[in-house]
């Protein structure tokens, strides 16, 4: 199915220039015939955004921007989120405008946008969407324990989240709970299984973030080309 899905969105993608510089990384979207929203990726602590924006290429362009800020923190020969929005921001904004000034007229910053967040940077996806309402309106959250409010996030403007988290990976038990709990309050949240393995991005991460994107922006996830839906729980799910 992976295989499938790659196959079908293959010739799409690989037309697609990858722009960066120090800012971070970017990906204008696959249909660039008007301004598109932004899908912006944090990624986790040991990494930066050249090694892990690729892994959400393919899940991202259908839907919009994807545009990965580089961690504002050293941490070895890489780079973490550190500190509160007032720290992470600038990171944020300054990937933003390099995407924006590298491909004039690809991305709609006006938007409602999707943040999406890998374990260090799940934590701050979140107090960015809190931090600036009217600005996203999704939240894909992953492989990280989490606390958040539910009401300054749908004040904020967030309509819909997805959590997910590997089968072995330390944090599934509560994301999966959170999802429950943030669902039954009224914010529209699915968890969402990453298969098999523990905390790593598996094999098939982008299948599975294309149906995730899709549902936080309430998109048509036939771009997906049928991708693992099983693993999309509704509120009742096991």
């Amino acid at each position: 199915m992976t295989r499938a899905l790659i196959a079908l969105l293959a010739p799409v993608v690989l037309a697609l220039p990858r722009i960066q510089g120090p800012w971070g990384v970017a990906y204008p979207p696959a249909d660039a015939s008007a301004p598109r929203p932004a899908i912006v990726f944090l990624h986790g602590m040991w990494a930066g955004p050249e090694d892990s924006c690729p892994s959400f290429e393919h899940a991202a362009t259908p839907f919009g921007f994807l545009v990965c800020p580089r961690g504002n923190a050293p941490n070895g020969a890489y780079r973490m989120w550190t500190g509160n929005y007032a720290s992470v921001a600038p990171s944020v904004r300054a990937a933003l405008r390099g995407a924006e000034a590298l491909a004039p007229g690809k991305l709609d910053r006006s938007a409602g946008g999707t943040l999406v967040g890998y374990s260090n940077g799940a934590y701050f996806a979140v107090e960015v969407a809190q931090s600036e309402p009217g600005r996203w309106t999704g939240l894909v959250l992953l492989s990280m324990r989490l606390e958040f409010n539910v009401a300054r996030l749908r004040s904020a403007g967030i309509q819909r989240i997805v959590l997910a988290a590997g089968d072995r990976d330390g944090a599934r038990a509560s994301l999966h709970a959170l999802a429950a709990s943030t669902d039954a309050a009224g914010l529209p949240t699915r968890f969402m299984t990453l298969g098999p393995g523990g905390h790593e991005l598996p094999s098939d991460i982008q299948a599975r973030m294309c149906v995730a994107i899709s549902w936080v922006r309430a998109a048509d996830s036939q771009a997906c080309g049928g991708g693992p839906a099983e693993a999309l729980e509704g509120p009742r799910g096991p």
